[in-house]
């Protein structure tokens, strides 16, 4: 396989995800192949940064992934948060997550109350921009 220098294109990104691949079948530390790996793995970071971009989790999207990582379910948010249809709302999206929430899921879960509580109007473009 031709060696890949830089990720132009969705096509350049397949043929280093496949070469990536391949390399992680014969993965050993401090050889050229893992020097290959590294270099590639940061094209492809780069590449989908700029095409491909994550916002940041969102409230329910923090809640659920903390959730996975603890093994809860959806039972046992319900005495920390109140009833199974503000649950339900909170993890699908269309119920605000209140102070009071916050705070007994932060107990309970571990997440910060900041990121779980709706930002003031122009806090978002200022993090956004890196202020």
């Amino acid at each position: 396989m031709a060696q890949i220098t830089a990720i132009n294109d969705d096509e350049d990104l397949d043929a280093a995800l496949e070469r990536i691949g391949e390399l992680l079948r014969f993965f050993e530390e401090d050889t050229p192949e893992s020097a290959e790996l590294d270099a590639l793995s940061k094209l492809v970071r780069e590449y989908e940064a700029i095409h491909y971009p994550i916002g940041p989790p969102t409230p329910a999207g923090y809640i659920q992934g903390r959730m996975d990582a603890l093994g809860l379910t959806e039972d046992d948010l319900v005495s920390a948060i109140g009833s199974r249809e503000l649950v339900d709302g909170v993890l699908a999206g269309r119920q605000e997550v209140t102070p009071a929430m916050a705070a007994a899921l932060y107990e309970l879960l571990g997440i910060e109350v900041r990121d779980l509580l709706p930002q003031p109007a122009g806090a978002a473009a200022g993090m956004a921009a890196g202020c």
